[in-house]
């Protein structure tokens, strides 16, 4: 999976291919849903890209399911964000979800951990993206439109 990560990417870069991801910050009360991934560093949100003839919000939905056993009843329209991060014009698409049953398993091979966190015990190694946007959410700072 990861070869083939690294491959579409360059693939895309060279081609100057715009993508689109969907990610969400799952919430519960005080505690934040965070996921480590077997191919980067650091935790971060749930999500992925959206595949052909998916729209973004299907896209979180299925996310949510196969990598944290979430099934959202609903997802709300955060913001959307410009990254290029990975040499490339990539849109994301962010939701917030609190309407939700979680079911007690993993189902993709490329999450290497999930953990609920309580949102004044952040872990140190956070994202920087996924700590922003906690921090946007609860207003500490302003929405930006960069990634």
């Amino acid at each position: 999976m990861k070869i083939y990560r690294i491959i579409k990417n360059f693939v895309y870069s060279l081609l100057g291919k715009k993508t689109i991801g969907a990610r969400a910050l799952v919430l519960d009360n005080d505690k934040i849903l965070l996921i480590k991934h077997t191919y980067m560093q650091g935790w971060c949100t749930i999500g992925g890209g959206v595949e052909e003839g998916e729209t973004p919000q299907q896209t979180i939905l299925r996310e949510l399911l196969e990598e944290v056993g979430v099934v959202a009843k609903s997802v709300k329209l955060f913001s959307v964000y410009h990254s290029q991060a990975e040499k490339r014009d990539d849109y994301v698409v962010f939701y917030i979800c609190t309407d939700f049953i979680e079911k007690d398993y993993i189902c993709v091979s490329e999450i290497k951990e999930k953990k609920w966190f309580k949102l004044k015990e952040l872990p140190s190694d956070i994202s920087s993206a996924t700590l922003r946007r906690i921090k946007e959410y609860y207003g500490e700072i302003e929405i930006s439109d960069k990634w």
